[in-house]
């Protein structure tokens, strides 16, 4: 009787252990290939074309990282708007002050995967065609801002920050009611 009356603590206890250690280790993985995929960022790989995407998709094995998979993988470049960002923008009057005068800004993010899978917890920018954020967006529009990301790393005028995140849906990781959101998220700045 008083085995059996353990058990209503000991079961979920045991669940809740082997649940989030195996979050843990996925998060593990996710953060070695978002430093790998970023490392290939940084260095100049073009991850608009498909022979990239393709060995990014085989260096995430397991994580289904497909248009329609369980994973998503964002390459962004940020940087701080300076005052030359702001007389750069066609039809602007120099010396005049932008509404993003000294915020973090997106200037491109690329993605590899689902992107329904969750959002960057940094923002999504205002893409053009090429992935990139227009020079006009970067100085003016809101929503080309890295919301927090100056809280995870200050950037000083000049310097540029690429960032790569990770997200996976863990739905096989999941016990309903008890585990929380059912999603892994990983990143790596450089």
């Amino acid at each position: 009787m008083e085995f059996a009356m353990s058990l209503v603590f000991l079961v979920p206890l045991l669940l809740g252990v082997f649940v989030f250690g195996f979050r843990i280790i996925r998060s593990l993985q996710m953060i070695q290939v978002t430093r790998d995929l970023g490392h290939m960022y940084v260095r100049g790989v073009n991850f608009r074309n498909s022979g990239p995407v393709a060995n990014a998709q085989t260096l995430a094995t397991g994580y289904d990282l497909t248009s329609t998979g369980t994973s998503v993988v964002y390459l962004s470049q940020l940087k701080v708007i300076q005052q030359s960002d702001c007389d750069a923008v066609p039809g602007a009057i120099a010396g005049r002050a932008c509404s993003n005068l000294g915020k973090t800004v997106f200037t491109e993010q690329l993605t590899i995967g689902n992107s329904t899978m969750g959002a960057s917890p940094f923002g999504t920018p205002p893409l053009q065609s090429d992935s990139s954020v227009s020079v006009t967006d970067q100085a003016g529009n809101s929503q080309a801002v890295a919301g927090g990301f100056s809280t995870v790393l200050t950037l000083q005028a000049g310097e540029t920050a690429y960032l790569a995140e990770m997200i996976n849906q863990t739905a096989d990781l999941n016990v309903p009611g008890f585990s929380g959101k059912p999603q892994v998220y990983a990143r790596a700045i450089f």
